[in-house]
């Protein structure tokens, strides 16, 4: 009997902790559940927020960037955003693979964080906004656009990626400070936007003075887009040519062809309006008008009047860009006596080269047209790519002429493009020229063919023989001078 009960409180007992014991597991799996799940949770949390770091570059992301943009508008001093956009970088993808393009990336990052964060300012950010876009916040407004232009150059160099060189440009859009955070972001993507229209290679700059516009009004830019795309009595286009002249052996060696607005029956100055097409993407097919005029001008001049000249015409970074201006290029050139179209393209161009700028530029020359560097000496980086693409000449900017006669420095500087002109084989032509005095300089250094209103203004298609024929007569002692040293035949 007594057995019995010891047996039945044992058996209880050891109910009992089984109980305690089961209960106690069960107690364990269920926080042991809720910590998964809050850990679950937490990692659901962490990936829904955008990473704050690049993976790639290691700049700040897109998103920690437009946040950090808008606390620093929010609670510190003025500060000026750059926004950057790589030019050619979808043709480096397409061409070279997914890993150059990385390479190219990572390169760009870096030579971003050595020019920037190189400077005194320590609150400078760097980010990769998405694709070849970058951003820069600047905490001296003021010194914005020397920034951004340095940048254009530090870019500019090319890149090495598998022991291939290859360059890509970039467009820079400067917000300076104009509101908000959100305001001062989409300025700057407003800036680089216009700085893409046109061609890229440059800097464009918003700020509250300026607004994105400029300052010009819709309607302005609504003429000028139908005097390029639906010409009319009151809006049009017109082409007017400047000669270049030979004052050595007396010759006129072609005319270079000027596009001019004729808006209400007054001519508007190209420094208006060109800046006005680039910004609104109107310069490729201003650019194609041009070619087209010029081409069926030259031809006339030839029918009418019995000279032939080389045609110099101007091309800009979007033209070479679209799709219809290399069959335009084979069309001048079949138009043309052989040899004489050539293409000036400025600096800036050749600075924002990317693959498709140096296909476009190789395929002109095959087609049979020459190219010329124009305004040499303004821009980045011109003597690498005379180097390497296939340059005929380079036209002197008029700012090396101004001071000619007055500073030995700036004599000193034009010899030394004479000479390196003729040590790499390129013709030479100096533009800007206004004096005899200058005129006389330029010949005795080795630089004869010059263009400037000491020789002729650009002159209406209508009067282009009559200048060329008082350009031949005024020329002629100069002629019968080199006809007497050459000696009778």
């Amino acid at each position: 009997m007594g057995s019995g009960v010891v047996l039945l409180v044992a058996a209880c007992v050891v109910a009992a902790l089984a109980l305690v014991v089961a209960g106690w597991s069960w107690w364990a799996v269920l926080r042991e559940r809720r910590a998964l799940c809050a850990v679950r949770e937490r990692l659901v949390l962490a990936e829904s927020r955008p990473p704050r770091t690049d993976p790639l570059t290691g700049l700040l992301s897109g998103a920690a960037f437009a946040a950090l943009v808008a606390a620093r508008v929010q609670d510190g001093p003025p500060v000026a955003l750059l926004h950057l956009d790589l030019d050619g970088f979808r043709a480096v993808n397409s061409t070279r693979g997914r890993a150059a393009g990385d390479a190219v990336l990572v390169e760009v990052a870096r030579r971003l964080r050595t020019a920037v964060r190189g400077r005194a300012a320590g609150a400078d950010e760097l980010a990769r906004l998405g694709g070849d876009e970058f951003g820069v916040l600047l905490s001296e407004p003021d010194a914005a656009v020397d920034v951004a232009v340095r940048l254009l150059s530090v870019l500019a160099e090319p890149h090495e990626v598998a022991g291939s060189r290859f360059g890509v440009g970039v467009a820079v859009g400067v917000a300076r400070p104009c509101g908000a955070g959100t305001e001062l972001l989409e300025a700057a993507e407003a800036a680089v936007a216009q700085a893409k229209a046109a061609g890229g290679g440059c800097v464009r700059v918003v700020d509250r003075a300026t607004g994105p516009a400029h300052g010009e009004t819709l309607r302005t830019v609504e003429r000028l887009r139908a005097a390029v795309l639906a010409p009319g009595p009151q809006d049009h286009l017109e082409v007017h040519y400047q000669p270049t002249v030979d004052v050595e052996s007396g010759v006129v060696s072609g005319v270079e062809a000027l596009v001019r607005w004729r808006r209400d029956g007054e001519l508007v100055p190209p420094e208006e309006f060109v800046p006005l097409a680039e910004r609104h993407g109107l310069v490729a097919d201003l650019g194609l008008v041009v070619l087209d005029r010029a081409v069926a001008d030259v031809a006339a001049l030839r029918e009418a009047a019995g000279r032939d000249v080389v045609l110099a015409v101007n091309v800009s970074a979007p033209q070479l860009h679209d799709p219809r201006f290399l069959p335009a290029v084979r069309r001048a050139v079949a138009a043309a006596t052989p040899n004489r179209l050539v293409l000036e393209v400025t600096e800036t161009v050749l600075v924002a080269e990317d693959v498709l700028t140096a296909a476009t530029l190789d395929a002109a020359v095959a087609a049979g047209a020459h190219l010329t560097v124009d305004d040499f000496g303004t821009g980045y980086a011109t003597l690498a790519y005379l180097r390497r693409r296939p340059f005929s000449a380079f036209k002197v900017d008029r700012s090396y002429v101004r001071d000619l006669e007055t500073d030995a420095r700036t004599r000193a500087l034009v010899e030394g493009l004479v000479l390196l002109a003729g040590s790499m084989g390129l013709g030479l032509v100096v533009e800007g020229v206004e004096t005899a005095g200058q005129a006389d300089l330029l010949r005795c250094m080795g630089a004869p063919t010059q263009q400037g209103f000491l020789h002729a203004r650009p002159a209406p298609p209508g009067e282009l023989a009559a200048t060329i024929r008082d350009l031949h007569e005024r020329l002629a002692p100069a002629r019968q001078a080199a006809e007497r040293a050459v000696g009778p035949r």
